[in-house]
């Protein structure tokens, strides 16, 4: 259980990127020299006819323009900002009390924000009619036996549960998965905060490997679940989710800040963070103590079993950050499949890994379609509990590739 709880909120720079995997185009508005404030516009990326907006998340001066590689392990653009520690901010409309679904998509999309979680089976932000469910995961992040001490929660309940109302507002079904296990207090301050708010608790324990979440929207949903929950008239999102909505209508500006838990035995010390965007990830590494001496380093960012792997740790901390763990490289080789069948037990999605990774190495396509193979999710859990060390996922995903 990681017990320590850390704030790094004044960087001497940030460096945002203008583009990241759903947005390839971007435009910058600023120039290297200019002054900026912290909220206001610097950039539009664009995807297809979508044009989003990329905020400054500290005042002060554009120092250039540089070429580095994001946590998506890609080369793209960066605004890089120098910190004048000041705080000045663009002022923009905020709400009080009850507020309009419509109102809070415009303000969401005016602010940029829609996609914040990107591990899993988690969803966009769409609240559009389709959407009668919603779902909320209090546990931080969805990694097979990473626990917090909740300090994040706890601090933060009152603006979480504002979240879960905005967004769980008029028809809509709302849900709201605890750890069976999690401390009192926490637990205690968001039901309070709920008040009298129209949702359903869902306890799980987060410790066993089951992918609990996709089985317990399955039960509720009550049909086939796709890869795209929206299908199904489901939102998913977490806690830090929850409370950025409500930042964006009650205080009036974007994510400057993000959540994230950091881990490893490559680093002198493991923490929960919060850190402003475009903090880069070596700042963290820093106020840490810095790395182990170790030869070999693994820096993996996001959910153990679906995150990225990267080379270094220039990246930057950006809002679909949420965890990276910093570890010595351990190459285990595979061994053949002893066909014992935990791959099958574990799949939440109720298909057969073992069976069409079989099906794929022998390119048996009708076998690869029959075994239903599009309906896995790719959570990585057949992988993670195989005993012979086999990547089953990546076997499975290029016999999905088959079905396409």
């Amino acid at each position: 259980m990681l017990t320590e709880y850390k704030k790094l909120l004044s960087p001497n720079k940030v460096h945002l990127p203008l583009t990241d995997s759903f947005y390839k185009i971007a435009t910058a508005v600023v120039k290297a020299g200019e002054k900026v404030l912290r909220g206001q516009i610097i950039a539009y990326k664009e995807n297809d006819l979508v044009k989003t907006p990329i905020f400054s998340t500290v005042s002060g001066t554009v120092v250039e323009f540089k070429q580095m590689r994001d946590r998506y392990n890609k080369i793209v653009d960066h605004i890089i900002i120098e910190n004048d520690k000041q705080n000045e901010d663009v002022e923009y409309k905020t709400f009080d009390g009850e507020v309009p679904t419509s109102v809070v998509i415009s303000q969401l999309t005016k602010h940029g924000v829609n996609i914040l979680d990107v591990d899993g089976i988690y969803t966009s932000l769409k609240l559009d009619s389709s959407i009668n469910k919603v779902f909320v995961n209090i546990i931080n992040v969805n990694e097979p036996f990473i626990s917090t001490d909740y300090s994040y929660l706890l601090e933060y309940a009152k603006e979480v549960a504002d979240g879960i109302k905005l967004l769980g507002q008029g028809k809509k079904e709302v849900h709201v998965i605890l750890d069976k296990y999690m401390p009192a207090e926490p637990k205690e301050a968001l039901i309070e905060n709920l008040g009298d708010f129209d949702y359903k608790l869902i306890l799980v324990n987060s410790s066993k490997v089951s992918g609990y979440d996709y089985s317990e929207i399955k039960k509720i949903v009550k049909e086939k679940i796709t890869n795209d929950l929206h299908d199904n008239g489901v939102i998913y999102i977490t806690a830090e989710t929850c409370k950025v909505v409500s930042d964006v209508l009650r205080k009036g500006h974007a994510p400057f800040e993000r959540h994230i838990l950091v881990t490893g035995d490559g680093v002198k010390d493991n923490a929960e963070f919060e850190v402003t965007v475009g903090t880069p990830l070596y700042y963290v590494v820093e106020d840490l103590g810095g790395y182990q001496d170790i030869e070999n380093m693994n820096v993996h960012v996001g959910d153990y079993l679906t995150g990225v792997q990267l080379s270094d740790d220039t990246f930057s901390i950006t809002e679909t950050v949420d965890a990276v763990d910093l570890s010595e490289f351990h190459e285990e080789p595979e061994e053949i499949c002893i066909k014992c069948g935990e791959c099958n037990d574990v799949c939440p999605a109720g298909i057969l890994p073992q069976n069409i990774m079989d099906a794929e190495l022998r390119e048996l396509n009708l076998r690869i379609v029959d075994l239903h193979t599009d309906e896995c999710i790719e959570c990585g859990l057949c992988s993670y509990v195989c005993p012979s060390k086999i990547n089953v996922l990546e076997w499975v995903r290029r016999a999905k590739r088959r079905t396409n």
